[in-house]
C-alpha cells in the first residue's frame, strides 16, 4: 500500500459531505440515534430486576443471594429493581423505560466467546454468521463517512463487509492522536489488504469529520461519574449534541461476571449503569435530543436461578432488558419466566432476542427491509413515535 495525504476515493464522493457538514448535520436532525450497552460478563438480570409476583419460588433459589425488601426498590405491584438502580427511578416514573422480560433464544449457549456472538450477528445458536446484525444499519450511507462509534471494547455489532465504523478509547485521545493518521491506496489484488485499507480510510475520514468537531464541542450541562463508564457516556453526549448524523453508538461495562461474592460486585456495576445514565438522560434532556435518542442494554446470557455455593450466579439463560429514550413506551414487554418451570435449572426464554433486534431496525431506524439473522422478526410494542 502507498500512503497519501487524501483518500482516492475522495474524488468520486465518499468525503464530498464533509466540506457542507454543517448544512448536512441541519438537514439530518431527525435521524434516530441507538446507542447500544453491553453489559459484558452476563448480568445477572434476576437480581436486577426481580419479579414480585414469584417471590416465594425466588427466595427458595436464592437463600443467601435473593434481594430483601430493603435491598430492593418496587416499581409496581409487578417488579422491584435493585436499590443500586435508584438514579434511573426518574427515567421509570416518566414513562420513558420499558423493561422487556425473558429475553433470549432457543438451544442457548453458555460459553462468553459463543453467546456474545451469537448476541451480536443475531444468530441462530447452530449458525454462524459474518456481520453484525447493525452491519447495514445506517439510512444514509452514501453521506457520510462514518457509520457507528464504539467506545471500549466489541465493536462486533457493527462489523460487516461494507460497515465503516471508529473504535476508540475516548475522543480526547482520538483527538490526540488524530493527526498521526493518514489514508492509503488499497492493494487491488489483495483482500485481506484492501480490508485493512479500508479500516484506515475509516479511521482518516472519521479523523477528518471529528477532529475539527470536537474542538468546537459545547460544555456538557450536566455532571458525569468519574467512572469509566460514565466517562464513555459523557463522550458520547458530546457526540449526539454536535449533530453529525452518526446513527449507532456502542458502550460497555462489566464485568458482569460474578460467580463469587456477587452482591458487592454487583451493587457496584449496577450503581455505575444507573448513575451514568441517569446523567446522560438528564443531558440529553436539556440540549432536546432525548425524543431522538434509544438506549438499549444487552448481554451475552442472564445467570442461572438458583444461587451458586460461592455466593453468586454461574451462566444462564433468559434475562431482563432495558431499553430507554423519550419516545420509548414505558412500562413491561413480554413475560418473566417462570421460576417454578425451569429447565436444566435454567430460566426459560419469553422473548426472542431477534424480535427486540427488528423492531430496532424497523420501528426505530425506519429500516422495515433489514432482516435479522437472515429473517424477518415480530415487532414489539416498544416505541409511541420515531
Amino acid at each position: 500500500m502507498r500512503r497519501r495525504t487524501l483518500l482516492q476515493i475522495a474524488s468520486v464522493g465518499v468525503l464530498a459531505g464533509l466540506a457542507p457538514w454543517a448544512a448536512y448535520a441541519r438537514a439530518k436532525r431527525k435521524l434516530p440515534v441507538l446507542v447500544l450497552v453491553e453489559l459484558n460478563g452476563g448480568n445477572d438480570s434476576l437480581n436486577t430486576v426481580v419479579p414480585l409476583g414469584q417471590l416465594d419460588a425466588y427466595q427458595v433459589l436464592r437463600p443467601q443471594l435473593a434481594l430483601q425488601a430493603e435491598e430492593r426498590i418496587q416499581l409496581d405491584e409487578q417488579f422491584a429493581v435493585h436499590q443500586s438502580l435508584e438514579a434511573l427511578l426518574p427515567v421509570w416514573q416518566s414513562g420513558h423505560m420499558a423493561l422487556i422480560h425473558g429475553v433470549g433464544y432457543p438451544q442457548p449457549n453458555r460459553s462468553h466467546f459463543r453467546s456474545i456472538d451469537i448476541w451480536d450477528t443475531a444468530s441462530a445458536a447452530d449458525k454462524y454468521l459474518n456481520e453484525g446484525w447493525l452491519s447495514g444499519i445506517s439510512p444514509i450511507k452514501s453521506a457520510q463517512p462514518v457509520d457507528a462509534v464504539v467506545f471500549g471494547r466489541n465493536a462486533a455489532p457493527v462489523m460487516g463487509e461494507q460497515s465503516r465504523y471508529l473504535k476508540i478509547n475516548s475522543l480526547a485521545q482520538f483527538v490526540a492522536h488524530a493527526a498521526k493518521v493518514d489514508a492509503v491506496e488499497a492493494a487491488q489484488a489483495n483482500d485481506a489488504l484492501s480490508y485493512v485499507a479500508s479500516q484506515q480510510n475509516t479511521l482518516f475520514a472519521g479523523a477528518e469529520l471529528l477532529v475539527p468537531a470536537v474542538k468546537r464541542a459545547p460544555p456538557l450541562a450536566v455532571e458525569f461519574p468519574a467512572s469509566p463508564f460514565g466517562k464513555h457516556l459523557a463522550d458520547v453526549a458530546r457526540l449526539l449534541k454536535l449533530e453529525l448524523g452518526i446513527p449507532v453508538i456502542k458502550v460497555a461495562l462489566g464485568s458482569f461476571d460474578t460467580h463469587r461474592n456477587q452482591k458487592t460486585t454487583h451493587a457496584r456495576l449496577l450503581k455505575d449503569l444507573a448513575e451514568g445514565l441517569a446523567a446522560f438522560s438528564r443531558e440529553l434532556q436539556i440540549a432536546g435530543l432525548w425524543d431522538r435518542v434509544a438506549i438499549m442494554t444487552y448481554s451475552e446470557f442472564g445467570r442461572r436461578a438458583a444461587q451458586n455455593g460461592s455466593g453468586g450466579s454461574d451462566h444462564g439463560t433468559a434475562a431482563t432488558h432495558f431499553v430507554m429514550g423519550g419516545a420509548v413506551r414505558g412500562g413491561h414487554i413480554g413475560e418473566h419466566p417462570d421460576l417454578t418451570a425451569l429447565v436444566d435449572q435454567d430460566m426459560q426464554y419469553t422473548t426472542d432476542f431477534r424480535s427486540v433486534y427488528q423492531t430496532i431496525l424497523s420501528d426505530w431506524c425506519g429500516q422495515s427491509g433489514l432482516t435479522v439473522g437472515g429473517a424477518h422478526w415480530p415487532t414489539l410494542p416498544l416505541f409511541r413515535s420515531v
